[in-house]
């Protein structure tokens, strides 16, 4: 086999792997938000807070800078407390991927039922985040920093956002 074909194929070879290799983080960060997105659905606090490293700090200009998985459990416990059927959806604009943390920028859509509101009306925030995301040992993904922002809020009409 001449020098030239096994360049070829070498370069081939590292081109599917690398392919196959984003495939693979791309499937478990949406794994990862999958599980986010049932977490806030289920009024899960633990849940949630598990999706982030120990170490882990999100940011919202509207409430303190929150450390940590205990108290992002407290912030999630506290904040969803008189909400109801509670909906996320996330939308990624794009990723950037390292080996072991990948950068994920994109919009999101909150949408509940706020308890304290006779009226049944559902509230919807739209906004814009960012998360930095951690690949751990076996492989899994978890959210290291977490910045996000409201774009606007709506009030609808009492039904599910689905």
């Amino acid at each position: 086999m001449s020098a030239s074909i096994k360049a070829t194929l070498a370069s081939l070879c590292i081109v599917v792997l690398a392919c196959r290799s984003s495939g693979d983080t791309n499937a478990g960060i949406d794994s990862l938000n999958a599980r986010l997105v049932q977490a806030y659905q289920s009024h899960d606090p633990q849940a949630y807070a598990a999706l982030f490293t120990d170490s882990a700090v999100f940011e919202w200009p509207a409430f303190n800078t929150v450390r940590g998985r205990a108290e992002l459990a407290a912030m999630a416990r506290s904040n969803w407390a008189s909400l109801s059927d509670m909906d996320l959806r996330l939308t990624v604009a794009t990723r950037r991927l390292a080996a072991n943390y990948a950068t994920e920028f994109g919009a999101f859509e909150q949408s509940w039922s706020d308890g304290s509101d006779s009226s049944g009306a559902r509230m919807t925030e739209f906004g814009r985040y960012v998360a930095v995301l951690l690949r751990q040992s076996d492989g899994t993904w978890l959210m290291d920093r977490f910045f996000g922002f409201e774009d606007s809020l709506r009030r609808g009409p009492g039904h599910h956002a689905h």
